[in-house]
C-alpha cells in the first residue's frame, strides 16, 4: 500500500488509524501489519501511533471492537426503527447486509482476519457470546416464540437464518462476484425461496 500524502493530525486520529489498519489487513493480511508500517501508510510519526496503541495486538483488538460496536449499533437501530413485527427480521437482515456492502473491508477483516468467537450451541451465555449474533438471535427467538415454532428446533432455525444472511453478505462483499441486482432489495426474494414457515 502506498503512503498517504496528507497527515492525520486532527481530532479523529485514532478512528482514522483504525480504519486504515482495517483496510491494510483486508488487503495485505495480518502478518504484513506492523505499527511502523501503518504509521508510514498514514503519514504519522511512530510516537503518534503508540499514543493510541501499545502494540500490534492492541491495535488488532481495537479494530475488531470498532467494527463490532458499529455493526451492533446498526442492528439495534434496525430493530428500533422497524415498523411492524412481520418486517423486523427482514429489516435486521437488510441492515446486516447493507452494513458490510457499504464497508466490505470490515467483513473481510472481521470474519477472515480477526479472532472473534461465536458460540452456536444452545448453552451459549449471551453476555459472553458475540454481540451481533446475540442481537440477531434475540429477534429470531422472539419470532419463533410468537409463532409457536417447536422449541427443540429453535437453534436450527437461528443458525440457518444467520448462515443465510451471512452467506448472502459474503457474496455481496466479494470483488470477483458479478451480479446485476441490488443485494439489499433481493434479500426478501431470496428468503421467499425457502418458504420459512415460521415467518408466515
Amino acid at each position: 500500500m502506498e503512503a498517504k500524502q496528507d497527515t492525520y493530525h486532527h481530532k479523529n486520529l485514532k478512528t482514522e488509524l483504525i480504519e486504515a489498519g482495517i483496510d491494510f489487513v483486508a488487503k495485505e493480511g495480518v502478518e504484513g501489519l506492523s505499527l511502523r508500517k501503518l504509521a508510514g501508510v498514514c503519514g504519522v510519526s511512530h510516537a503518534a501511533l503508540y499514543t493510541h496503541f501499545e502494540n500490534k495486538d492492541v491495535l488488532l483488538e481495537k479494530m475488531q471492537n470498532y467494527i463490532t460496536d458499529n455493526f451492533s449499533s446498526e442492528l439495534e437501530k434496525a430493530i428500533a426503527n422497524s415498523k411492524a413485527q412481520e418486517a423486523i427480521l427482514m429489516d435486521l437482515g437488510t441492515a446486516y447486509l447493507h452494513f458490510f456492502v457499504k464497508h466490505p473491508n470490515y467483513f473481510v477483516f472481521l470474519f477472515g482476519k480477526s479472532n472473534i468467537a461465536l458460540d452456536l450451541t444452545e448453552k451459549a451465555v449471551p453476555d459472553k457470546n458475540y454481540r451481533p449474533f446475540e442481537i440477531f438471535k434475540s429477534v429470531v427467538v422472539q419470532i419463533l416464540s410468537q409463532k409457536k415454532y417447536p422449541e427443540e428446533k429453535w437453534n436450527d432455525a437461528i443458525i440457518a437464518l444467520w448462515a443465510f444472511v451471512h452467506g448472502i453478505t459474503a457474496l455481496a462483499t466479494m470483488e470477483n462476484i458479478k451480479y446485476n441486482k441490488k443485494w439489499e432489495k433481493k434479500l426478501g426474494d431470496f428468503m421467499q425461496v425457502f418458504e420459512c414457515s415460521f415467518l408466515k
